[in-house]
């Protein structure tokens, strides 16, 4: 039972009691009385039933009045009282959700205005807390941003003359060459992150065909020959989006697929089972799948799943799936990832997306 229904509770009963002992001792104590003064009255037996029932009636309908008036006053206070309450809950839902500017307006009870400033202070520590890390991250990625272009340089100058080096020498060329290409990208993913976190992205529109979009995107991809399905509903179908984000987006799932889902993609493109408005971009793998513990935290930023390690994915940093969902968020769209609907192990990551029957 929640506090307003526990509130108006409390004043049902309240009135149900007041007003039941009342009528007791109001009936009880008029028709002691009577009887004892119904020879000074001059009162009959059928005089003092009927003024009894007469009583009788008036104390219920007293009754009824009574309850409804407790009634109506627990579900005013009821309402002063959960208000705040409920004004606190949105709040509290708007800074999960990024909001971090929002506040509780003061009120004029002393009472609540110590939880008011209470909550303020805490979400103004907080939203200091994350700004400040939010411009350590942007900081350090620029910081970093210069040496990486140094070392990419340097390394461009020894693969140029690769075939002078000796073979070990030529293979740890391969490894530096591999992870300054791996840390560019960590680096270029920091950027994009704290951009997203100052609320810096801007995004360029244009009018794209779904089908050969999704086709060019997956042929610019690290696997370029993954297989792909478009429905016929959606071949002519246009979306309006930031082509390089997008293409991003699905670059990074193809990348997801190849490094955990066992080295091969598939992408499905078919119209929304449950909107007409919107198109699914499925990328299906057949690795081991998604565990339900990772389910609800594998789009987190640095997150890598519980079976990174066993699969052997060295590669990535945790922050592929997150810039997807940001990028798909910031279309208006939504991304989630289920189990494949064949009935093959593997992991089904879906984009939804809103789009027209034709460019506008």
């Amino acid at each position: 039972m929640g506090v307003r229904s526990r509130i108006l509770a409390t004043f049902v009963v309240g009135s149900l009691v007041l007003s039941g002992v009342l009528f007791f001792f109001a009936f009880t104590l008029t028709r002691s009385n009577l009887r004892q003064r119904e020879v000074e009255l001059g009162l009959g037996d059928q005089s003092i039933g009927e003024t009894l029932s007469s009583l009788r009636t008036s104390l219920i309908l007293a009754t009824v009045i009574t309850v409804l008036v407790g009634l109506m006053l627990g579900i005013v206070s009821s309402e002063r009282v959960v208000q705040p309450l409920v004004g606190a809950a949105n709040a509290a839902r708007a800074i999960a959700d990024g909001r971090l500017d929002t506040r509780l307006e003061p009120t004029d009870d002393p009472d609540l205005n110590a939880l008011t400033d209470s909550f303020n202070d805490m979400v103004a520590r907080l939203q200091a807390r994350v700004e400040r890390d939010n411009r350590f991250a942007s900081d350090v990625s620029h910081e970093l941003r210069s040496p990486l272009m140094t070392l990419a340089a340097s390394v461009e100058v020894m693969v140029s003359r690769r075939d002078e080096l000796p073979e070990r020498g030529q293979a740890a060329l391969d490894l530096l060459v591999a992870d300054v290409a791996r840390f560019s990208g960590l680096v270029e993913d920091l950027l994009e992150i704290s951009r997203y976190d100052a609320g810096a992205v801007r995004l360029t529109r244009d009018d794209l065909r779904v089908g050969e979009f999704v086709e060019q995107a997956i042929r610019a991809s690290t696997l370029p020959r993954s297989t792909i399905q478009i429905d016929p509903r959606c071949a002519t179908a246009y979306l309006s989006g930031d082509r390089r984000r997008l293409a991003r987006v699905i670059a990074n799932l193809i990348d997801n697929a190849r490094t955990h889902g066992g080295g091969g993609a598939a992408v499905h493109v078919t119209p929304a089972d449950d909107s007409a408005g919107h198109v699914w971009i499925a990328v299906e793998d057949t690795g081991e799948g998604v565990t339900d513990a990772d389910i609800d935290r594998i789009f987190d930023r640095f997150s890598r799943g519980t079976g990174a390690s066993k699969r052997g994915a060295s590669e990535g940093a945790g922050l592929g799936l997150s810039l997807v969902r940001e990028h798909v968020r910031l279309h208006g769209g939504r991304v989630w990832v289920e189990a494949r609907r064949d009935g093959n192990p593997g992991a089904r990551f879906v984009v939804e997306l809103p789009c027209e029957a034709q460019a506008s």
